[in-house]
């Protein structure tokens, strides 16, 4: 009898910290958005994400003029999670960019927006939130000035609203009438570091849900009679719980096995000989699932056989260190034949009017494949020549 009730004590205990566990990810638009996700991650548990989907989601910085069809497809999504029930913290950009992208949907949550400049304000921890005080100058970076019908105002600076509660449905959008991407990516102040993570927590610390402490309860019970009923269908239960070690054990790899498995092993091996790769690389170069391939290369990081860097819209996996990141940068950028020959003629020394002449394309054409090489660092300054 003990040993029929033990695996049924446990079962809820398994599912307090499922339940518990709140997803935070973070939304990227472009590379000046990494560097506050890296400062992010070194204090709270985040994750870098193409699509806006996790229990709190951090789209700061969406700016409109780097976002492609899928990118403002996000922006859609953004408060289709939050009428879902989810926690959406947005940033100065995102809002401007939701108000571009769909001025009605903004119209319709009561929400009228003016952006301004009104020079330098402090900003100071108030109503429960614990931060680093700092000065934030709106004429470099902007602010919004936001009236919501039924918004909460969570925290005012100098009599400007800094962050704003808006209900969505089951959820909430929360905005940051600051530019908080691009202050960190200019100042490198962590005091903004503080306050994002204070402001998560608002939303992630404290109380225990009562919904878990309800759900809790009702599998207590349920654990009981599955315990303990001779229903032909309790017992199917009772043989399916004995599975549960086999179906864990396929999700979480000890490090020491990560390259056990033929095919990780294989991916890993491609990527060490290639430089890098991507999931959608990976996927059709071994015949599998994207979902398997994200799975595979997921695996690979943790183990920190991998790490990954996003470029543009696409996240692509390397081996550690900061030149094989930049190896495998240049590498993926260089894939794209124009700028390929466009990188070899610039380092042949050839001017841009030579480039135009040779390869038939427009100078801008040219200055843009250049631009793109100097934002990740594969081109200087001084490799440009009229």
């Amino acid at each position: 009898m003990v040993k029929r009730i033990i695996p049924f004590l446990i079962l809820p205990l398994l599912l307090v910290p499922v339940a518990a566990a709140t997803g935070v990810v973070y939304v990227a638009s472009d590379p000046g958005d990494v560097p506050l996700y890296h400062a992010l991650s070194e204090r709270m548990d985040v994750t870098l994400s193409q699509k806006p989907e996790g229990d709190i989601i951090l789209a700061l910085d969406l700016n409109y003029n780097f976002l492609n069809e899928s990118g403002r497809e996000n922006l859609v999504m953004l408060l289709r999670e939050a009428k879902s029930g989810k926690t959406v913290i947005i940033g100065f950009n995102t809002l401007r960019s939701l108000e571009l992208e769909d001025p009605e949907a903004v119209r319709l949550l009561g929400i009228s927006v003016t952006f301004r400049k009104i020079g330098i304000i402090r900003i100071t921890p108030k109503n429960r939130f614990e931060f680093t005080p700092f000065n934030y100058d709106s004429d470099v970076y902007g602010i919004a000035e936001v009236n919501a019908t039924g918004g909460n105002v969570l925290l005012k600076a100098e009599n400007h609203t800094i962050l704003l509660e808006i209900p969505v449905g089951k959820g909430r959008l929360v905005i940051l009438t600051i530019n908080p991407a691009d202050y960190y990516l200019n100042t490198k102040n962590p005091a903004i570091v503080d306050f994002l993570v204070a402001t998560v927590e608002h939303y992630t610390g404290g109380e225990f849900p009562t919904g878990i402490v309800v759900g809790l309860g009702v599998t207590g019970v349920m654990a009981a009679y599955v315990a303990f009923s001779n229903n032909p269908q309790a017992e199917k239960i009772r043989r399916w719980i004995k599975t549960l070690p086999l179906i864990f054990g396929r999700f979480i790899t000890p490090p020491e096995d990560v390259l056990k498995n033929s095919t990780r092993a294989a991916i890993y091996n491609y990527i060490k000989a290639k430089g890098y790769s991507t999931i959608d690389d990976v996927a059709s170069t071994f015949s599998i699932s994207r979902t398997n391939a994200r799975w595979h290369l997921s695996v690979l990081k943790r183990a920190r056989l991998l790490e990954e860097t996003p470029v543009g819209k696409v996240i692509i996996f390397h081996l550690p260190g900061q030149k094989n990141r930049r190896r495998a940068v240049r590498d993926f950028l260089l894939e794209n034949t124009t700028r390929r020959k466009i990188y070899d003629l610039l380092q042949a020394g050839k001017s841009l009017s030579e480039i135009a002449r040779i390869l038939g394309v427009s100078k801008s054409t040219i200055h843009y494949n250049i631009q793109i090489l100097k934002e990740y660092g594969v081109l200087g300054e001084e490799d440009e020549k009229e």
